[in-house]
């Protein structure tokens, strides 16, 4: 049978029970603005694919003899391929999937009261630093 001495030992001081919540609450906040931050990244990225063609055959129309024109559009293809690369290696990373599934359990968890978001109404989005 316990005494209330080995009681006392094995319960946290209040104290300690509220560092260790306040500790796991900015722990948790932390890895949220994490991940928000590199959702963020994948959206701007995902974005900018938007104007990936347009781009390129922006090169089309600029040249003034065949040679710039095949030299400009080359170096715009390349340029696209590596957009689209970094965007799929960011996609495909550990990170991305972490952050997907731990969205995926969240929305599972409370599937009521997401609301959704709007550009509008944050006019930085298109900025990671904001």
């Amino acid at each position: 049978m316990a005494t209330s001495e080995d009681e006392h030992k094995q319960k946290p001081a209040e104290g300690q029970d509220v560092q260790m919540t306040s500790d796991d609450i900015s722990q948790e906040e932390l890895q949220l603005e994490q991940a928000l931050r590199h959702l963020k990244l994948l959206h701007i990225k995902s974005r900018g694919l938007r104007t990936t063609i347009p781009r390129m055959l922006d090169t089309i129309t600029t040249g003034r003899t065949p040679e710039e024109v095949f030299s400009t559009f080359k170096t715009a293809v390349t340029d696209a391929q590596t957009e689209i690369r970094d965007f799929a290696e960011l996609y495909n990373s550990e990170e991305s999937r972490k952050v997907l599934e731990q969205a995926q359990k969240s929305r599972e968890a409370e599937p009521k009261g997401i609301k959704p978001w709007r550009h509008k109404d944050d006019p930085n989005w298109f900025f990671l630093d904001e």
